[in-house]
């Protein structure tokens, strides 16, 4: 598999700050927006909107942990660091326009539907990436636990000594 990968360039290091300068200025700025709302608005967007509040948490986890995971990834100069990468814009993107359907319901409907289109599409070309991630898994787990048993039956096999 000589395939020539050439680097993509929305996973240099400075653009990956510049992405996360973005999302966070995005957000920052819809949170506003949202405190501005819901100052007229007797309660909080957790009581009208729950379920999009918990997932937006849990899209903003998601988010946080892919960009521990491909600082890591990069460092050990791993070649999978754009999956993770991927994972990361989908999550923060998710974050952006679930806040953003607090505010506007019907774009919030509309842009969720063009991210899904999109996630598909990555998760459809990733997955050949996917797979081969999971043969060197199955690989490595097979070989740790042939090294486990193996040992476990040498042990069975020495003779007790006497302790002296």
């Amino acid at each position: 598999m000589a395939e020539n990968h050439r680097p993509n360039p929305a996973f240099e290091k400075e653009s990956i700050i510049m992405q996360h300068g973005i999302f966070a200025l995005l957000v920052g700025t819809l949170n506003n927006q949202i405190q501005v709302k819901y100052q007229s608005i007797k309660g909080s967007p957790f009581d009208s909107h729950d379920v999009i509040m918990s997932v937006f948490l849990v899209a903003l986890f998601i988010y946080a942990t892919a960009s521990v995971a491909e600082v890591m990834l990069r460092a050990r100069e791993a070649t999978y660091y754009t999956l993770v990468g991927n994972l990361r814009l989908f999550a923060s993107a998710l974050a952006a326009i679930l806040l953003l359907a607090i505010l506007a319901p019907i774009l919030g409907c509309v842009i969720s539907v063009v991210w899904a289109c999109l996630f598909l599409g990555v998760a459809y070309e990733s997955s050949r990436e996917m797979s081969n991630i999971l043969s060197q898994l199955t690989s490595k787990l097979h070989d740790m636990l042939s090294r486990l048993i193996a040992r476990v039956r040498s042990r069975k096999e020495e003779p007790n000594q006497p302790r002296v």
